[in-house]
């Protein structure tokens, strides 16, 4: 009788964690607006001539955002530290990109003393409230607001887990800067607590990628992160009164940041009128939060005909609901090139992109899948477009294609970009898949087979990890 109880408890708790709301303000889509210009940046590591290569334009132009911020500048984003796991400096010579960044923002706040500047930030930038983060903390001196999301307010993705940690763990709290443990993830950071290590395994995120000021912004799938500084990312900039729907789309998260942040988890009403209205209705934009880019992605897809083709460029793709989406798709004819990085341990990449492989080549269905070519690297792009016969549609910010990504588990945001072929945007993006698809000027990408995995035992694992909601992804 009691094996009924446990598994009458079981499925209750799992119905609870898995219908609980994110919090309010939180999954939101704006109205679609014209736009002038939309800037296209990457950074990337490759192989040329023998040797890596690494071409940097992102964080530059995030500089010039907040070199031009005249009323604010604003960034929301997951990792903004140099933290280092074991052997990385040796193995990648990273750049130490959050010094650099803070650097900067230390000589706008001197330069500009009244541009305020807000930081939304992840857990993860003190693991998981265990310390403080001592290059935050010089930011705050000189007057930078802070505020750290505070995640346990956020949807659980694992409730065999979740739940014991919050009935039995949570409650005891997670006191700041008395860790007497090594960081089991990253070197050099001050010691850590059982309650922060098993606060982080609750695994979830703010994500987000975003920086703007009072009149451009930007959103990237980059962080200003050491040991990803060397990562391929892509990064859009642009102005348009879209910027107002952005900014406001950031106060339910300030509201949710920890109450001890000097963010005060607020942001200020601001005015956008002085962003002119774009006349131009060949180039349009819409923005989305958490679970709505999978609404609408998804509706994309299955919208797709015969006559479209989708490339698809990804850090991680798992997400059941994509990858049935793309079956479908393709067997109504349409034709998919998709670019994923190449993850060493087959998990979720290969695996995903085993299925889809095994599925084309039965019923001869035009999907084509490469890995990138990423050294020690990563390839850390989020990016989907749908060619149609007189416009393109393109999906990219911070949403891997994954559960905890897309299902309103983590924080991300999404920028949609609606574009004719003879805009200027539309050319940048078709010139950057053709490079990497055919290895112009070096090896960006290598066939499916190079790095294929199909065995079933890697299957099953990704199948097991996928349902119950284990793993990063």
């Amino acid at each position: 009788m009691r094996y009924k109880y446990v598994f009458f408890t079981f499925c209750l708790l799992f119905t609870i964690f898995s219908c609980t709301s994110l919090p309010e303000g939180l999954a939101t889509k704006s109205e679609i607006y014209n736009a002038d210009n939309v800037d296209f940046y990457y950074d990337l590591n490759y192989e040329a001539d023998g040797e890596r290569k690494f071409d940097r334009q992102i964080w530059d132009e995030a500089y010039k955002i907040l070199d031009e911020a005249q009323d604010f500048f604003l960034m929301d984003i997951f990792v903004f530290n140099d933290f280092l796991g074991k052997g990385v400096r040796e193995k990648l010579q990273p750049i130490d990109i959050a010094t650099e960044f803070s650097q900067k923002i230390l000589e706008k706040r001197k330069k500009d003393p009244n541009v305020e500047i807000y930081l939304i930030l992840d857990e993860s930038n003190t693991f998981y409230g265990a310390f403080d983060n001592p290059t935050h903390k010089k930011l705050e001196e000189a007057g930078v607001k802070i505020g750290y999301v505070d995640l346990a307010k956020l949807r659980d993705p694992m409730p065999l887990y979740s739940k014991p940690w919050r009935l039995f763990i949570r409650p005891f709290g997670n006191p700041k800067n008395v860790g007497k443990r090594k960081n089991p993830v990253y070197e050099g950071t001050d010691k850590v607590t059982i309650r922060s290590i098993l606060r982080a395994l609750n695994a979830k995120a703010d994500h987000r990628k975003l920086i703007m000021n009072e009149s451009t912004a930007m959103l990237t799938s980059a962080n200003p992160h050491a040991e990803g500084s060397k990562h391929s990312n892509v990064a859009f900039k642009f102005s348009s009164p879209i910027i107002k729907e952005i900014y406001n789309a950031e106060k339910p998260v300030a509201k949710i940041t920890k109450p001890d942040g000097s963010l005060k988890q607020s942001l200020p009403d601001k005015d956008f009128s002085h962003i002119p209205f774009s006349e131009n209705n060949s180039l349009k934009l819409q923005y989305f939060t958490e679970g709505q880019t999978a609404i609408n992605i998804t509706r994309e897809i299955e919208n797709s005909t015969s006559n479209d083709k989708i490339i698809i460029a990804q850090f991680f793709l798992s997400d059941r609901g994509i990858i049935n989406s793309i079956r479908k798709a393709a067997k109504r004819g349409v034709e998919f090139q998709i670019i994923l990085n190449n993850s060493t341990a087959g998990l979720p990449n290969k695996a995903a992109a085993g299925e889809l492989m095994k599925y084309a080549r039965k019923h001869n269905y035009k999907i084509n899948v490469r890995f990138y070519n990423k050294g020690e690297e990563m390839y850390h792009v989020k990016m989907l477009s749908i060619l149609r016969k007189d416009y393109m549609i393109t999906y990219a910010g911070s949403t891997n294609f994954t559960r905890r990504n897309l299902r309103n588990y983590n924080l991300e945001n999404e920028i949609k970009i609606i574009s004719t072929y003879d805009q200027k945007i539309s050319k940048d993006i078709l010139n950057y898949y053709d490079t990497l698809w055919n290895n112009k000027n070096g090896i960006f990408t290598l066939p499916y087979d190079k790095h294929k995995n199909e065995k079933v035992l890697n299957d099953l694992l990704f199948r097991f990890i996928e349902i119950n909601g284990f793993g990063i992804f």
